[in-house]
Parts: structure tokens; sequence; C-alpha cells
């Protein structure tokens, strides 16, 4: 027998100590299941000196009665199929049991002739106890986030049902005689329900998020129709506190997008509230630039910039938690929950993005926020006007605030206008009246309304004393309500050419450049009408109105000739569908539940169903399903109508085969266009007995 060289002793013993150091228990068996190899974990385990077990058998080491079932188990189907058999197995060890993976695995020798089996067996009790503890947590966590879940479902559903009413009727009541005080009282009490449900969806929306429930949509939207719909939604409150709105807009950014427009728009309207609510004076900017882009998506980069209170180093830290605000008494004097930038940042991580902010106190604040936005190949030219066309014009901005005669100058050096610039009225009658004496008259006034020592309006009637039929056109922009602006330049007899309203986009103002230089100027029939005390119509400037300003009413289409059921068990929900559609003259019947509603089908033709959900006897969802399945009316409109709002219910909608989901509460211009939406070509005039509402 051939001696072992020093090198190759001391490398058996390298792996002989190697073996022993493992906590598993390893061995080693011949073909003929002889053990060639043990280490002390698994001698301890079964209880023999190594010596004892080499060489022998599972069966000569062990009676039959106290053989371990685990040490032979699979050793044949391994050297048979030369494949690794795992399993996990409980080995009663003294007192207690554990739980062993055992893997056996097939030994090749260097020619890869099979000369054995290797097995390991570790004890994985502890890790399988872990595993087990996860899991019974993770199921608690599910039922609990679960349980949650259900109960602001719940809450939502009760508290929908009468706000539905509560918000239904103050509408109908808003469109009877009522006088200024009533009025406002109306006016403050729909905005303040209104509050109410935009609390209500925070909630709803910060549990979507948690649950990971909240999916985005990826539709093509127009990124200026988002931004004009986000500041019309601020504009009221900033106008009641004076701040300016100003939107600064790349030029470069395309028009049309691909993401989820209402998510998007959820995001700035709650930067821009939260910039109104913590300034008192000043303006409120919004910002947008293209961070990156590729050939198929971009990504924005949005900046709230406002001249409020400002935030401190410390009060900055947790301000995107959950149900934190700057500082407690900011709740008391500005309300809120502290969900709106939680909610934020959740929407911008699901938007592949990031918010943060940049603030000092008393400097106002930055709030910036990124999200990846997809490309599309579908855009519109928003510059009906050729560059070459007003190269040349001859432009003079007047605005007060730096921010605002900025963003105008951009506007206009996209348009190839190079424009001048004065922060006050003085300065802009001297200046257009330098040009004038050089012969280099201004083609374009850009004119602020409200600025300190003299407005927009009374510079402009003395630059038209001044200039008469030689002055400029005047284009008034405010940055508050443009319909008081043209109410007092008609009663002051003051002639401007065009009215825009701030923030203005690219296109307004390549909308109203356009009609400047296309409609002659309106003065010598504004200073006719005026002084002929005519109450009519100019270009320009709308008729004077003596109604107190509020919210417009809807217009309710015409909707006669049809029929539609109302299938609802609460009658408050029911007057206010039939108040919203008095003017339709759409014929409405009505039913208290899904069985009473089945009945009415069968005996009647309707053109829509409006159907609530949770009704007694039978609910909505049964119903509808009968009306598919058993009446097999598969084209007859069924819209929900209900006050369950979460996403499960909307799929449950759809599940049981209604064409629409509507959440309460109603709103008339919602319900008018779901109408136009689904009702059938107009139908051929049908006599019907009794009233138009049973």
């Amino acid at each position: 027998m051939a001696e072992i060289e020093p090198e190759d002793k001391q490398l058996i013993s390298f792996l002989k100590s190697a073996l022993n150091a493992s906590p598993d228990l390893i061995f080693a068996k011949d073909i003929r299941l002889h053990y060639q190899a043990v280490n002390d974990a698994f001698a301890r385990f079964i209880k023999l000196p190594c010596a004892q077990i080499l060489g022998f058998k599972d069966e000569e080491l062990f009676s039959e009665a106290d053989r371990p079932a685990w040490l032979g188990g699979s050793d044949h189907q391994v050297l048979q199929t030369l494949n690794p058999v795992r399993r996990e197995q409980w080995v009663k060890q003294g007192n207690e049991t554990i739980l062993l993976d055992i893997l056996k695995s097939p030994i090749y020798n260097d020619q890869g002739k099979v000369i054995g089996l290797l097995g390991i067996c570790r004890n994985i009790t502890d890790h399988k106890k872990a595993q087990q503890s996860l899991q019974a947590e993770k199921e608690k966590a599910e039922q609990a986030t679960a349980a949650k879940s259900e109960f602001l479902a719940r809450m939502s559903h009760e508290i929908r049902t009468p706000m539905n009413a509560v918000l239904g009727l103050t509408r109908l009541t808003m469109n009877t005689e009522l006088n200024p005080e009533q009025l406002d009282y109306m006016e403050k009490l729909l905005s303040s329900g209104e509050g109410l449900l935009n609390l209500i969806d925070d909630i709803l929306d910060f549990s979507k998020i948690e649950a990971g429930k909240l999916t985005l949509e990826h539709t093509t939207f127009s990124l200026e129709e988002l931004i004009r719909q986000s500041i019309n939604l601020t504009a009221i409150n900033a106008h009641l506190k004076g701040i300016e709105l100003i939107t600064d807009i790349a030029s470069d950014i395309p028009e049309k997008l691909i993401g989820d427009p209402l998510r998007l728009q959820q995001i700035l309207v709650n930067l821009l509230n939260n910039a109104v609510k913590f300034t008192d004076i000043g303006t409120v900017c919004l910002k947008v630039r293209i961070k990156a882009k590729t050939e198929q998506h971009l990504v924005l980069h949005c900046t709230v910039i406002d001249t409020g209170i400002g935030i401190s180093q410390g009060q900055q830290q947790n301000l995107f938690d959950c149900f934190t605000q700057a500082d407690d008494s900011m709740t008391r004097k500005h309300g809120g929950t502290g969900l709106g930038l939680a909610i934020s940042k959740q929407l911008t991580e699901l938007m592949s993005g990031n918010i943060w902010l940049s603030s000092k106190p008393g400097q106002g604040s930055q709030f910036h926020f990124t999200a990846r936005l997809g490309l599309t190949k579908e855009q519109v030219n928003l510059q009906p006007i050729e560059k070459q066309q007003v190269a040349n014009l001859k432009v003079l901005v007047v605005d007060d605030t730096r921010v605002a005669r900025m963003v105008l100058l951009a506007m206009l050096s996209s348009l190839g206008i190079s424009a001048d610039q004065v922060d006050n009225a003085m300065d802009a009658i001297a200046k257009i009246k330098q040009a004038r004496a050089e012969k280099s008259p201004y083609d374009l006034i850009l004119m602020d309304w409200r600025m300190p020592d003299m407005d927009g309006l009374e510079a402009s009637r003395e630059i038209y004393r001044l200039h008469d039929s030689a002055a400029p056109p005047i284009l008034m922009v405010s940055a508050f309500d443009k319909d008081e602006a043209k109410n007092n330049a008609l009663k002051s007899g003051t002639c401007i050419h065009q009215f825009i309203e701030k923030p203005v986009s690219q296109s307004t103002l390549v909308d109203a450049i356009s009609t400047i230089l296309t409609t002659p100027t309106p003065q010598a029939l504004a200073k006719d009408l005026i002084s002929r005390g005519i109450k009519t119509e100019i270009p320009g400037l709308p008729p004077q109105s003596n109604t107190v300003a509020g919210r417009k009413k809807a217009t309710a289409p015409d909707f006669s000739g049809f029929d539609i059921l109302i299938v609802d068990d609460n009658e408050l929900n029911c007057r206010v569908a039939q108040g919203f559609l008095k003017d339709s003259r759409i014929n409405i019947d009505l039913a208290e539940n899904g069985l009473v509603a089945i009945e009415k089908i069968q005996q009647h033709h309707y053109d829509l169903i409006l159907m609530d959900i949770q009704m007694p006897q039978m609910d909505g969802l049964s119903a509808t399903s009968h009306i598919r399945k058993i009446l097999r009316l598969e084209h007859l409109p069924v819209i929900a109508m209900t006050a369950h709002a979460m996403e499960a219910d909307i799929i449950r909608s759809r599940e049981a085969g209604m064409t629409a989901h509507l959440t309460k509460p109603i709103t008339p211009e919602v319900l008018y266009q779901t109408l136009l939406d689904h009702l059938p070509e107009r139908p051929l005039a049908r006599e019907r007995p009794g009233q138009q509402v049973k």
C-alpha cells in the first residue's frame, strides 16, 4: 500500500477539521452503503463513537426497532437514479422532535464512476418555527389590513349616502331664488361638504396605497389642460387672499404625455393648496421643467414656489410622514389632516419619482417632485401663428411682480419676440411716450391690472388719453377675476383690446396675440357705446351682470322622450336625482329595491337604469345579474349610482354586468354626462300615462 505523502496528510487533516467544525450532520457511504466517513456532529446525534460507525451499515449499527428511518431512506434511490434527493423530515431527538433538512447526492471518482453517496442533514427547526411565526404575523397583518379596509369602506358608504342628499339638496336650493346672504350660506355649506368628501377621499387613497392596491393609469393627456385644471381648483382661495398664481412651463415640454393625469393633478393640487394656505401675501409659482428625456419617456421636474411663512429644518424631517404637519399650531390655524404630503410622496414614488423641499422660516418654501411619464407621437400645435409674423413686434410688459414679468418675457421669447419690461405704470407711460417720440411705437402692451400707485386700468386710460387712436393695443393680464376687470373697464370707459387671466399659459398668450393681429382695435366702438350709455357686449368686454357671483348652474340637456328607472331605497337620494333631472324633461320611474325594479323592467320599457347597490330584499348587483342572465337584456345600460367607492366595488359592479359606476355624492354635471354617454339614440316619442315622475 502506497505511503501517504505529508502534503496529502495535511489536506486530509484539514478536511476532517472542516467537517467536524460544521454543525450539520455529514456522512459518506460506499455503493454497498457502508459508512466511509462521518463528522463529530453526526456521531453525537446517533450517540455512537466514530470508530464504531465506520465500515458498518445502518442495519449492523441499529436493531430493526431502533433503526432511524431517515438514515437509510432514499439511499437506493440516489444510487439507482444518480440524482440528488432532498426532503424535510421530523426526527425524534431525546425528549424533543426536530426538523431535519436531508440532502443526499451521489459521489464520483476521477473517472466519473459512482463510488457512493454523501449525506448532509441540517437542523432547521428554529428556521421553520421562525417561518411559521412570520407567516402567522403576515396573516394577522393582512387580516388587520382587510379589517381596516372593510371599516373604511363601510364608513365611506355610511358618510357618502347622507352627503349625497346634503350636497344634492344644497345644489338644488342654489338653483332657486335666493338673496345674496342665503346664496352665501349655501356656497359655504357646499364648500364645507366638498371639503369633507376630500378628506374621505384622502383617507381612502392612503388606505389603498398602504395596502398596495393603488394602481396608476397610463393614458394620453394634455399637460397644459391638467395644469389649468389644477390652477382653477386653487384659484378661488388664492384670489380671496390676494395671492398671485404664476405658471412657468418650459416651452420644450410636449403638450401630450402618457401617465395618470388624475394622480398627477392630485399631487399638484395638494402642493398648490398648501402653498396658498401658508402664504398670506405675495405669489405662488408652479415651475415645470424636463429633468431627463429618452425616446419613450421623460422625467418632469415640478416645483411649487411660495412666499409664505417657510418651514424650519427641524420641522422638515417628518413632513412627508402620515398625519404630520410642520407645527401643531398650524392644525388649529390652517386645518388639514397631514395626509396630503404623505399621499403625494407615495404617488410620486409610484411614478418612479421623488419629492422633497427646501425652505427657511420667513423666506417661503419650494416643494419639488419628479414624475416619469411616457411620450406619444400624438401632439398638437400650440402656435397658430408663425414666428416671422410676430418676431418684429415691439412689445412692452408691465407688471410689478418680477417672477410674472420673467415668465411673460420667456413666453414671448419662445415666439421670437424680444420685449421690454417695466415694473410700474408710470414708467410704462413714460416708455410709451419715448417710443412714440423716437418714431418707434410699441405694437402691443401687456399690462398687469392690480399694481401699486397706479393700476393697469388707470394707466390704460392715461395711455389712450395721450395717444388717442394711435395708442397701441393693450392686453390686460389679471391675477384675479378677469370678468371683474372687464366690468370695471366697461364702467370706467377704459378700452382694453384683450383680457387674459393669470397664470398665463403659452396657448392663452398665443391665442390672445393672434386675436390682436387679426381683429381691429375696438376703442372707437367702445367709446361710442359708452358715451351713449348702451348696455351691450362689445369686443373684449362682457355684458354687466346683476347676479351674485357664485357657481354656474349646470345646464340640463334635453332628454325628452327617454324613459329611465331609478332604483334606490333612500327617498332623499331619489329626490336629489329627480331634482337634477327636472329640467331635462326625461321620464323618471322609481323602484325601492332590486325585486321591484325587475318587476317594472318586465312590464315597461326603459332606456337606462340608475341602480343603487346596497338595498333590502335584493341588492343592485343581484338585480343587475338577473337583468343580464335571466331577462337577457344585454344592451340595457345599467349604471351603478352608489356610495360604494372602493376599487373592489367598481370591479364587482363590472363583474355583475353594470355599464358604469358612479360614486355618490353625484353632481349634476357627472349625471348629465353619464346619461349623454350611455342613452341610446333618441327614441321615437311614446305616450305614457301618469305623471313624469311616479
